[in-house]
């Protein structure tokens, strides 16, 4: 599947630190105008990531960043969600794969240079670029499928 463009979001007067052309909403599914796109609900508490393989829930809360990938001790890697107890799957998961955190009222991920990429509702996110989460997004690292609960 094709990398695709990332959108900006609209002028909310929520998000504004200085590199804010780098944070990026949802991409747009075929046929959606950005009117249409729906935006973050603000403030968010806590995200729930549920993988599907498993039915296994991580918890990512304001002050914390959640990397997610598979572990290597000898390069002292250790991801917070490890995705390599996922079965033969885990092996298209990258050691640093990608990262959930909180910015301003909302949950991001942004994908840390993965090799199979990460997908937000079956879109691939440009490497390097938040992108805003929202209650029942789905995510794929690789094979492995999350579903996003934020509360």
């Amino acid at each position: 599947m094709a990398e695709i463009e990332p959108t900006t979001p609209e002028s909310s007067g929520n998000l504004t630190p200085p590199d804010a052309e780098r944070w990026q909403t949802a991409p747009l599914a075929e046929g959606e105008t950005e009117a249409e796109s729906p935006s973050p609900k603000a403030p968010a508490t806590l995200l729930r990531l549920r993988i599907a393989q498993s039915g296994r829930t991580i918890e990512v809360r304001t002050s914390q960043v959640c990397e997610i990938g598979r572990p290597d001790p000898g390069l002292g890697l250790f991801p917070d969600l490890d995705l390599s107890q996922e079965g033969p799957e885990a092996i298209w998961v990258s050691r640093r794969h990608a990262c959930i955190f909180y910015h301003d009222g909302h949950f991001y991920i942004e994908d840390l240079g993965s090799t199979n990429g990460t997908y937000l509702n079956n879109k691939r996110l440009v490497s390097g670029l938040p992108y805003a989460l929202q209650d029942g997004d789905e995510l794929r690292f690789g094979r492995i499928v999350a579903h996003v609960h934020i509360e």
